[in-house]
């Protein structure tokens, strides 16, 4: 069996977009889609406050490797979002 979704087939294309965005955020001073602030790309991989590259619907929730835009956010926001799926709250009528 292979090993993580991110190893497998659209790994490199996958990079190549979150390289790309890493670029776009570094340039047009894009913010964090999770908590609004900034994001300093030049932080290194290992800092909580570093950029990293969301998937808007999750892998684990049927969200597509590549064929989705990924939005910058820091690592901790991207933790604290997790792979929970959205909730949806309805009123009785």
């Amino acid at each position: 069996m292979a090993g993580s979704v991110r190893d497998g087939k659209g790994h490199r294309a996958y990079r190549r977009k979150q390289k790309a965005l890493k670029r776009r955020t570094a340039a047009l001073g894009l913010i964090c889609t999770w908590c609004g602030e900034p994001i300093d790309t030049t932080l290194p991989d290992t800092d909580r406050m570093s950029f990293t590259a969301d998937h808007p619907d999750d892998l684990n929730h049927g969200g597509h490797l590549v064929k989705q835009e990924l939005e910058p956010m820091h690592r901790r926001c991207n933790a604290a979002k997790n792979d929970s799926a959205p909730v949806e709250i309805w009123e009785a009528s």
